[in-house]
């Protein structure tokens, strides 16, 4: 719906993303304020999944509308007050591995709901996969080969579930941004959130913080994928390394800076025999 109120008049900006702002908006909620380059049907796809996600048992932000702010769409959301894991993780380094098997727990009480009122997710990567432009054709043949391999499913999956994604508040756990939500097998959403773990950028970090960094993410990346494994018995790290090559390739058509060389060395050290 269209509002009167100007982006000039909106609460403090929060947070900026790739996609939108995030502004303070009525008392106990938050504005997600898209770009206007944004096309409609990106937004309206958020709120149909914010609907669907809305019924199922998983915490997440309430939506609570939309409205339109000087020509560029808008969500309006409860607001979550709390730390982000990643924030815990870091600053107090002592709650690492409690973190880290807490994002395992979140993610597999997730995976034990079905999402069959989502798209698919083994569709949206077939996507990614045939429109990433530094993928070379013939890696592009054999990643769809790979990915036709691998097994479907109609779990819930988040597909961009990290750290920072999840807020701790004093009623519990809250995890955000939902849009990129599918269903499909979940061992594509642990292959998603490893490769987050192991292969994000953090801009302008020098040697000595990138050294920390590196071993951060091994620490944390080890305690969750251990723990995932152990609580979904029958669950192979042979399986989720299996999947995360044909993620990877869905994940460069992203376009993130620093990433596409990690990421395509990570392809070629990673194909399957043939």
């Amino acid at each position: 719906m269209e509002t009167t109120t100007s982006i000039s008049t909106l609460g403090p900006l929060i947070a900026r993303g790739r996609t939108a702002e995030v502004y303070a908006w009525q008392d106990g909620q938050i504005i997600k304020l898209f770009y206007i380059w944004c096309p409609p049907q990106w937004v309206q796809r958020e709120i149909d999944i914010g609907h669907v996600i809305a019924a199922l048992p998983v915490s997440a932000p309430k939506l609570l509308g939309d409205v339109e702010i000087e020509g560029r769409r808008g969500i309006i959301y409860e607001r979550v007050v709390g730390h982000s894991m990643l924030k815990l993780a870091t600053s107090k380094p002592w709650l690492l591995f409690r973190m880290a098997r807490l994002l395992a727990e979140l993610h597999t009480g997730m995976h034990r709901q079905q999402g069959t009122s989502l798209p698919s997710l083994h569709s949206s990567l077939e996507y990614t996969i045939q429109h990433a432009e530094s993928l070379p054709a013939d890696l592009k043949e054999i990643m769809l080969r790979l990915l036709n391999s691998l097994p479907d499913g109609t779990a819930l999956c988040h597909f961009d579930f990290h750290p920072d994604q999840v807020i701790i508040t004093s009623q519990g756990p809250v995890i955000l941004d939902w849009m990129t939500a599918r269903q499909g097998h979940p061992l594509a959403d642990v292959a998603r959130t490893s490769l987050l773990l192991k292969f994000s950028q953090v801009p302008g970090a020098g040697n000595l913080e990138l050294a920390i960094i590196d071993l951060w993410r091994r620490l944390f990346y080890r305690s969750y994928i251990n723990h995932y494994v152990e609580l979904n018995p029958g669950v192979t790290m042979k399986e989720i390394e299996a999947w995360m090559v044909p993620v990877a390739a869905g994940r460069l058509m992203e376009n993130i800076s620093g990433e596409q060389e990690l990421l395509l060395d990570f392809i070629r050290t990673h194909l399957p025999a043939n």
